[in-house]
Order: structure tokens, then C-alpha cells, then sequence
């Protein structure tokens, strides 16, 4: 294999398993688009004007780009304490006896978590 195949396969494997090099390359190729709004009445009497704002959308990252966390896996507190910190603070969920708790700074890598406390499907976001 030529020195550039082997630099597209690890450019490949790096975008499906790196998520923070999956989302950087998907920002860079994100779409923007443009909108026009029209004045607002407010906004007309204060200007004097009656035209039109166009607003650039940028897409910063793509569809999908940030994986979801499917299947949770969650450990009692105290082996949770070994790497966490004592203070460190969680979003908690109590449904029908049941409670989870989940990290901001995981959260933070993922945005959304898909789960099912107290028998009932929630999704946590962040």
C-alpha cells in the first residue's frame, strides 16, 4: 500500500472512531445557509426602516455527528467515587424507585443519553 492509502485509512479510521476528529472534520464541512427576516414593527419604528435582515445560519456540527449513548452503563457510588470527584455534581433521575445518575462532563462528550429508569424510556440531555 502507497504512503497515501495508508494515510486515507487512518483518516478514515480516526473519523469513525474519534469522535472529537469526527467533529472537527464535520464542522469544517457543515453547510450554512442564509435567512431573511422580515423588520419587525418594533424594529421598523426605532430605525425607520422597513428592509429586510438577512442572518447567516452556520451549521457547526452535522446530523448525528455527536454519538448518542444507547446502552448506559452505570456502577454503585462507591466505585464511582474512585474517579469521580467528592463534589462533583450529577443530573439525577428518580423514576418508580429507581435512580440514575449521570455525569456533566460524560454528558458533556455525548449530549444525550437514551435510557430506561423505572421502566419508563427517557432521554437525558445536556
Amino acid at each position: 500500500m502507497s504512503a497515501l492509502g495508508r494515510v486515507i485509512v487512518v483518516l478514515v479510521v480516526a473519523y469513525i472512531v474519534v469522535p472529537p476528529f469526527r467533529e472537527r472534520v464535520t464542522r469544517l464541512t457543515a453547510p450554512s445557509k442564509t435567512v431573511t427576516l422580515p423588520a419587525s414593527e418594533a424594529s421598523a419604528k426605532q430605525t425607520g426602516a422597513e428592509a429586510e435582515r438577512e442572518l447567516k445560519i452556520v451549521t457547526v456540527v452535522g446530523f448525528d455527528s455527536i454519538p448518542a449513548i444507547l446502552k448506559p452503563e452505570f456502577v454503585v457510588a462507591e466505585e464511582a467515587g474512585v474517579w469521580m470527584a467528592s463534589d462533583e455534581q450529577v443530573l439525577g433521575l428518580s423514576i418508580n424507585g429507581d435512580q440514575h445518575a449521570y455525569s456533566p462532563p460524560m454528558l458533556s462528550s455525548h449530549k444525550i443519553v437514551n435510557d430506561t429508569v423505572g421502566g419508563v424510556p427517557v432521554a437525558v440531555s445536556w
